[in-house]
């Protein structure tokens, strides 16, 4: 049995996911709120931490979930510059995440019994990536419904974006889209409505 858990939390309402099958489970963006991160792990063994891109919202409660479990944190290191040049970083949130990650790169990754993939879609920040599990796919902030994530933030690109999105537009169009904030949707649904996504 595969079950995929969602929980806004924090000041921004960023998606944070748990991935569960076979009794494991991985998380996708904790980015705030530790203890509500772990209840949604619950009985499951927690294999890993994978991270979307690096900005504050998406990170916050890596940390806190690290000081109970030791899980290794997996995260591309195009945006490694905003976990450690602190001032790019609202101050309420500097220093919140210290611990050591591994480097993503395009291609398959195992972590139990997970099979995905990873896409590298920079635009939103340097090191976004994709994270494809089975027909679903979290976007973080490069993709949202009916909608895009910000470039005009530190370590953003428009250009960079736009071709990160032509990209996801030649995929699978019945693919689920797990989005960094706000509601899922499905990139057939986005690619009719959503206006970032004209040809």
């Amino acid at each position: 049995m595969t079950q995929i858990l969602k929980q806004p939390l924090g000041l921004y309402k960023a998606n944070c996911y748990v991935l569960k099958e076979a009794k494991q489970a991985i998380i996708i963006d904790p980015g705030f709120h530790a203890h509500k991160v772990l209840d949604m792990v619950g009985d499951a063994e927690l294999l890993a931490i994978v991270l979307t891109h690096g900005h504050c919202d998406h990170i916050c409660a890596v940390d806190g979930v690290r000081q109970v479990t030791s899980v290794p944190v997996y995260m591309h290191p195009g945006d490694d510059e905003l976990l450690h040049t602190k001032r790019r970083m609202p101050s309420a949130y500097k220093g919140l995440c210290q611990s050591p990650y591994i480097p993503l790169q395009e291609g398959a990754l195992k972590i139990g019994s997970f099979d995905l993939y990873i896409f590298e879609t920079p635009g939103h920040s340097k090191g976004s990536v994709v994270i494809q599990w089975k027909q679903h796919i979290f976007t973080g902030d490069t993709l949202f419904k009916n909608s895009i994530g910000a470039t005009n933030n530190y370590n953003g690109d428009a250009d960079v974006l736009a071709k990160s999105l032509q990209r996801i537009m030649s995929w699978d169009p019945s693919l689920i889209i797990h989005p960094g904030h706000a509601d899922d949707t499905t990139l057939e649904t986005e690619l009719i409505h959503n206006p970032y996504l004209k040809v």
